[in-house]
C-alpha cells in the first residue's frame, strides 16, 4: 500500500484540505483508499477508515510536532508539506524539511504553498523559498487564496467537483495529479 503523509507542525496551513482532496480523487477513480485523520481537532470531511483492501493510505497529521513524525515520514512514499506564504510559516516549514531530510532523505517531497495571492508577501515568500529548494527532490506547487475551498468543504465536496472550472479547482487538480504521479498512479 502506498502512503501519502500530509504534515506540518503548524496548524491552519491546509493539511486537512489536501488530505480530503486526495481521498476524493482516489474515490473518483475507484481506487480503494484508507484515510487516517490523526488530528484530534478534526477538520476533515473524511473520517478515519482503515480499509483492508486499500491501495493508498492518506494520512492527515496534527498541527503540532509529534514524536512519531520521523517514523511516519520514514514509512511514507510521498511527504506533502503544506504551508502558507507568511513569515510566521518559515520556521515551522524549515523544521519540517529538516525532519524529512533526516528521516526520509530519498522520499519525494511536495511543498504546497496555500492561500497564494497577488500581494507582494506571497511573491517574496516564493522567491525566498526557491532559494531553499534542493533540485530533484522537492516539488513546489501553489493553491490560490479562494473562498471556493471553504464553500466546497461546507457542501461536503471536493473543490474539483464543486467549482469545476475555477482557478482553485485547476490548482488542486495539479496538486492531486502530482502526488498521484509520485506514487505511480495515473492522473485523473
Amino acid at each position: 500500500m502506498k502512503k501519502v503523509l500530509i504534515c506540518n507542525q503548524k496548524g491552519g496551513v491546509g493539511k486537512s484540505l489536501i488530505a480530503d482532496e486526495l481521498a476524493f480523487s482516489f474515490e473518483r477513480s475507484g481506487i480503494p483508499v484508507a484515510f487516517f485523520d490523526l488530528d484530534v481537532q478534526g477538520g476533515t470531511i473524511h473520517r478515519t477508515d482503515q480499509r483492508q483492501d486499500a491501495e493508498v493510505a492518506v494520512i492527515d497529521t496534527p498541527g503540532a510536532l509529534q514524536r512519531q513524525m520521523g517514523v511516519w515520514m520514514a514509512e511514507a512514499d510521498v511527504i506533502v508539506i503544506p504551508t502558507r506564504p507568511t513569515s510566521r510559516d518559515i520556521e515551522p516549514l524549515l523544521r519540517m524539511l529538516e525532519i524529512a531530510a533526516k528521516n526520509a532523505p530519498t522520499t519525494p517531497l511536495v511543498v504546497v504553498i496555500n492561500a497564494w495571492n497577488r500581494w507582494r508577501a506571497s511573491a517574496d515568500f516564493r522567491a525566498w523559498f526557491q532559494g531553499q529548494v534542493k533540485a530533484g527532490k522537492m516539488t513546489v506547487l501553489t493553491l490560490p487564496q479562494s473562498e471556493q475551498f471553504v464553500q466546497a468543504s461546507a457542501a461536503g465536496q471536493s473543490v474539483i467537483e464543486y467549482a469545476k472550472s475555477s482557478k482553485a479547482a485547476r490548482a488542486m487538480q495539479e496538486v492531486v495529479n502530482t502526488i498521484r504521479d509520485l506514487i505511480g498512479i495515473v492522473a485523473e
